[in-house]
């Protein structure tokens, strides 16, 4: 029988052997069929293993965490607890179908004549892995094994571009049922296994009738023989690897094109873009905040496995597209007995944008509006959303790993849905980062999660609705009286003269003319627009002007007036004030002014403030984001008042037809902000670095750097 020695290391191996490594034989010598999705049927023996306690040492990890390598460390227990059991698996013979969070699950594909030598080869297999794994913090790690066996129904979702493995059945559910009636270091047989099996051989007890048994030992009966009954297993399984040097022969298939366009669909796009640039599998690992998204499916229990399959794939195309398009991927698609999952990842390498919770709660709530639409195809929905760090990795032996996520967090997901069913939640660093207005949300009551000790807040997401308020003092506690960069005093702008000087003419026009003027800063992420809109503010700030400074989010840009609303809360000054003092504040500001519509209304007041004041500064940052009514109604200022607005723009999106009439004001300059030379690149380095100059050989990879860094600050 084969050890489980340690693999030849994986960046030695071909793209095809990599790619092998990340999937099951399942998929990896799966004849290819022509109908999505693809359903077929087999027979063999499920073995089901939960890793206990892994939740609660997460839980701890996330109390006393204080740095990167701490959760490091957390997925280093986990991966190597788990690399020994994959490992022990695969030299009996069996397929790693998944690994998912602290669950592993396998599979010996066998004819039914052979299931009942196979069984006995999995509770070998099983009672060999027994034991309590001792970590340094003070938390056990023990096993909970569940065993069944019988028709195994296997169906591929997805399109041309990704596809996922689906396990269901009734035998399926079994697996899960019996490793949910295990306790730690236990092994329950479902009772088709049961009735399958040599029953002579096992000692076990009853737990439910007609539902499950514990397995207690094997009886070792002359002449009986375990290696001999190994040999002869091995005759069933065509692909166990009778050589230790890579305990999988999917590993060594030759590569072709066929195999290795069939095998990408079933791995996520950022991975095989580390795989394809030859990065060593220890390289993909990493430590980084994004947010998750968790899709829970309850289905009726009547449906039928053809129709279930019709209604996981429906649903899995319509979440990837909706997910994708909102900067994030669908990780992994699992099954449990009601229903299946959907796991979602924002934020993972190269996929990560501004407004990442923003976007995750708006897929979020598109998906749950979605599946709710034919309650006769789906009994529950439930969503949940949290943000934060997590490890992103290879988990696994050498032979056979996944990428995963591991963390507090995910955990935290998968506790929400159960809290709190048939609702899209969120944690409360989601609700904070998202920077949603405040009436999109209800605060949750708090409710005991298993294993999580401190969940935080939590809210419900109700997605955008539009309010209609009757006055200004009914606002929320939404506003964004800020911009987003802060001057560094400590480092003066560069090589903006032009663009200042943009900026300061139209002060000049508006001071003259008694007229409106518009500055608008155009250009790309990483540019410095929000760095030039933050010298602007501190220049006009120093002279005594009055500035509103305002920052809009892409999730504005849906809420009708809000950047108005918005810049009246501010310059009424109602926005700082506590609810209960807003209407006094509003009336003060109106005493002595005609009551009037409420555009009218601003555009008396703001005259009046304008004639007696200096010109009132509006300063806009990512006003691609405004919506169409602000823009109208700003144009409207532009044309009636001597007010001066300066926004930036990022070109990501045709602008709409207001924003394109305000640009073609003749008291409206759109000027283009360039990258930064080289030169200017250099002297900020000199500046972060506290030196007077960097060596030569230094300068082009500290530019690549800079360029990186200044890039990746601005989103």
């Amino acid at each position: 029988m084969v050890t489980g020695r340690r693999d030849a290391k994986p960046p030695l191996w071909q793209v095809e052997a990599r790619l092998g490594a990340l999937l099951p034989d399942l998929l990896v010598f799966r004849k290819p069929r022509r109908s999505e999705p693809e359903l077929a049927t087999a027979q063999g023996v499920l073995l089901g293993v939960h890793v206990t306690g892994f939740t609660a040492l997460m839980d701890r990890f996330s109390l006393t965490c204080k740095s990167e390598r701490d959760m490091d460390k957390l997925a280093h227990i986990f991966s190597y607890y788990i690399s020994d059991i994959v490992e022990h698996v695969l030299c009996f013979g069996g397929d790693i179908l998944n690994i998912t969070g602290n669950m592993l699950l396998a599979l010996w594909r066998v004819e039914q004549n052979q299931l009942s030598d196979i069984i006995t080869l999995v509770a070998k297999c099983s009672l060999e892995k027994f034991g309590i794994y001792h970590t340094r913090e003070g938390q056990d790690l023990l096993l909970k094994i569940g065993l069944s066996a019988g028709r195994i129904s296997q169906v591929i979702v997805g399109d041309e571009r990704q596809q996922h493995l689906l396990v269901i059945g009734q035998d399926v559910d079994d697996v899960r049922l019996a490793q949910h009636l295990a306790q730690a270091n236990e092994i329950v047989l479902s009772w088709n296994c049961w009735m399958l099996c040599e029953q002579y051989m096992f000692e076990v007890e009853i737990m439910r009738e007609d539902e499950a048994v514990k397995l207690r030992d094997m009886r070792i009966i002359d002449p009986f023989d375990f290696d001999e009954h190994f040999d002869k297993c091995l005759d069933y399984l065509p692909h166990y690897r009778t050589s230790a040097e890579t305990l999988r022969t999917a590993l060594e298939l030759d590569p072709h094109s066929e195999l290795d366009q069939k095998l990408r669909k079933h791995i996520m796009k950022n991975l095989l873009k580390k795989i394809d640039e030859g990065q060593p599998v220890e390289y993909v690992s990493e430590f980084r905040t994004v947010t998750l998204v968790l899709v829970s499916l309850e289905f009726h229990k009547t449906a039928w496995m053809l129709h279930l399959c019709h209604l996981i794939q429906e649903s899995a195309l319509y979440i990837s597209t909706v997910i994708e398009k909102g900067g994030g991927q669908l990780s992994r698609i699992f099954m449990f007995e009601k229903g299946c999952m959907f796991l979602c990842v924002f934020g993972l390498p190269g996929d990560k944008k501004p407004d990442e919770c923003a976007h995750a709660l708006e897929s979020s709530f598109s998906i749950f509006s979605f599946c709710w639409e034919n309650p006769a195809k789906t009994k529950l929905v439930s969503i949940s959303i949290t943000n934060g760090p997590v490890f992103c990795g290879v988990v696994g032996a050498v032979a056979r790993h996944e990428y995963t996520v591991i963390g507090p967090k995910v955990s935290l997901a998968a506790r929400m849905i159960t809290a709190y069913p048939g609702l899209v939640s969120c944690d409360e660093i989601t609700y904070l980062r998202s920077m949603l207005p405040a009436y999109n949300f209800k605060k949750l009551p708090e409710k005991m999660m298993k294993n999580i000790s401190n969940p935080g807040k939590i809210y419900e997401y109700l997605g955008h609705r539009r309010c209609i308020y009757i006055s200004l003092c009914s606002f929320q506690n939404v506003w964004k009286r800020h911009l987003a960069r802060k001057r560094n005093k400590n480092r003066p702008l560069l090589d903006r003269e032009k663009e200042l000087e943009a900026f300061q003419m139209a002060q000049q026009r508006c001071l003259h003319q008694k007229k409106g003027q518009a500055v608008l800063y155009e250009g790309g992420r990483g540019y410095g627009k929000s760095q030039l809109l933050a010298e602007i503010n501190f220049l006009t700030q120093k002279e005594g002007h009055r500035v509103l400074p305002l920052m809009l989010k892409e999730a504005d840009s849906k809420q009708c007036f809000y950047a108005i609303q918005t810049l009246m809360a501010i310059f009424f000054e109602i926005d700082t004030c506590p609810a209960c003092y807003r209407q006094e504040c509003l009336q003060r500001h109106l005493r002595g002014i005609v009551e009037e519509q409420l555009h009218c209304l601003f555009n008396d007041l703001l005259f009046v403030k304008a004639a007696r004041e200096t010109p009132l500064i509006f300063l806009i940052d990512e006003a691609q984001y405004m919506d169409a009514a602000s823009w109208e109604f700003l144009e409207t200022l532009l044309y009636s008042m001597p007010i001066i607005m300066v926004m930036t723009l990022t070109p990501i999106f045709t602008l709409c037809g207001w924003a394109q009439h305000f640009l073609h004001s003749p008291q409206a300059i759109l000027m283009p902000i360039s990258k930064l030379a080289t030169t200017s690149l250099l002297r900020m380095a000199c500046w972060e670095l506290g030196v007077v100059s960097i060596p030569q050989e230094l300068q082009i990879v500290r530019h690549e750097e800079l360029t990186l860094k200044k890039e990746d600050s601005s989103e």
